[in-house]
């Protein structure tokens, strides 16, 4: 009989895509996917470490299983981030454990699975092979196809998981990169999202392969509707991708540029490699060079010794820079990281304070400049449906779009904007 897995995520965009990658070794092997726990043989759980937040879900997550192990035979696999940096400590940690997986060699967790169920083992496999791994994904989306063109991360900011989970930058082959976008061109996508912790630092762990810009350029002209790309890092990004971001009517002008703290001090503290006045003079020429360019960020609050004055520096960066959206977060010690050896001094309060100040500094924000689209016509990919039948979209610099009329999952349309929330605008299709 075959057997039925659900695979279940946490965490970045990269996580996302892996799953997708997961999903598709899994069927590769001939297991059938299915979109609930109580309905499968083998669990997977992709964890994610960038946050103690995503870490507890993950933990909480565990009952569940433990229900359903009472009830009936069912394997469970936890990896990703997690898993590489946990390791065999998550057998003694949890009994329902029965294996462990890394970030890398997705191929391979049928032969650990088999190990379990046949030997009664308890595997732990994080090693992996160097090079990325080429699987076919199964996508969730119809529209937007992830694409990974690095693999880890060699920055090492001092509060960053991410190099000790994933290793080192490690850059994709260009040839092998355009030909999965031209299969998804040939798929009926609209858009690819190019995918790394740097995308700026494609190709600098091999020079053959060129450099991002020309990575960009090559995807642009594939015949893709739409190309996005995250993240970048603002030590490494060149006036070359601006370059290619005016120029080629495919690239969308949306630039995600983590910043992560507005005080020069914190900065320096976090390994940044840039200061406060030298990420403004960043965004102020991209907007020269791209007028109406969304750009949003990353910022960290409570990171250790950020004092009450340092925070007021991010609050009035995010003024002056007034970015589409912020993703923030509270800090969190991440083992194996140079942080976590200070004192973790700003307390739970003063963390969620300044969360909330900077969130709802943010959303005024966001109203603001979403308001100025009102009267306006936007190009919008239709994504998806609400739970009340109403389709959104993306606008071609990445503001979410709520669209009136008649449209189907995949139509690029004109929409008129008719109101403005922080989160969205609200449009009716032209015509429609």
């Amino acid at each position: 009989m075959t057997k039925r897995v659900y695979i279940e995520t946490w965490g970045c965009q990269m996580n996302l895509h892996q799953s997708e990658e997961l999903a598709g070794a899994m069927r590769a092997a001939g297991y059938d996917l299915v979109d609930s726990l109580d309905h499968a043989d083998v669990v997977l759980f992709n964890g994610c470490m960038v946050r103690q937040k995503a870490e507890e879900k993950l933990l909480g997550r565990l009952g569940a299983v433990v229900e359903e192990k009472r009830r009936r035979s069912v394997i469970l696999g936890v990896g990703g981030c997690f898993g590489q940096v946990h390791g065999a400590k998550l057998l003694t940690r949890s009994a329902a454990v029965d294996f462990v997986f890394g970030t890398r060699g997705h191929s391979a967790i049928p032969a650990l699975i088999d190990r379990v169920d046949c030997a009664g083992e308890r595997p732990v496999d994080v090693s992996g092979p160097e090079e990325y791994e080429e699987v076919a994904s199964v996508r969730g989306s119809s529209v937007s196809a992830m694409i990974t063109i690095t693999e880890g991360c060699s920055n090492f900011c001092s509060y960053c998981v991410v190099p000790y989970a994933r290793g080192p930058m490690r850059s994709r082959p260009p040839e092998r990169i355009v030909a999965e976008v031209e299969k998804a061109v040939g798929g009926g996508y609209r858009e690819v999202l190019l995918l790394g912790q740097n995308v700026n630092s494609y190709g600098r762990d091999r020079p053959s392969y060129g450099i991002f810009a020309d990575l960009l350029r090559r995807v642009a002209n594939t015949g893709i509707d739409r190309v996005r790309f995250t993240s970048s890092h603002p030590r490494d990004l060149t006036s070359d991708v601006l370059s290619v971001m005016a120029t080629e009517p495919a690239v969308c002008r949306h630039l995600h540029l983590a910043c992560q703290s507005g005080s020069d001090r914190v900065l320096a503290a976090m390994n940044r490699g840039y200061t406060r006045e030298q990420y403004k003079e960043l965004v102020e020429g991209a907007r020269r060079v791209m007028p109406g360019l969304n750009v949003t960020t990353d910022m960290i609050v409570g990171y250790p010794g950020e004092t009450a004055a340092e925070f007021e520096d991010t609050l009035s960066l995010v003024e002056e820079m007034r970015f589409g959206s912020i993703y923030a977060a509270k800090y969190s010690p991440r083992p194996l990281t140079r942080a976590a050896q200070r004192r973790d001094d700003v307390t739970a309060e003063e963390k969620e304070d300044r969360l909330r100040r900077l969130l709802d500094a943010e959303r005024r924000i966001a109203l603001e400049e979403n308001r100025r689209f009102i009267g306006q016509d936007v190009m919008v990919l239709i994504e998806g449906k609400t739970r009340d039948g109403v389709h959104y979209g993306r606008a071609s610099d990445h503001r979410t779009v709520v669209v009136h009329g008649d449209a189907e999952v995949g139509d690029v349309m004109s929409v008129r904007v008719e109101g403005a929330a922080a989160a969205a605008l609200v449009g009716a299709v032209r015509g429609g």
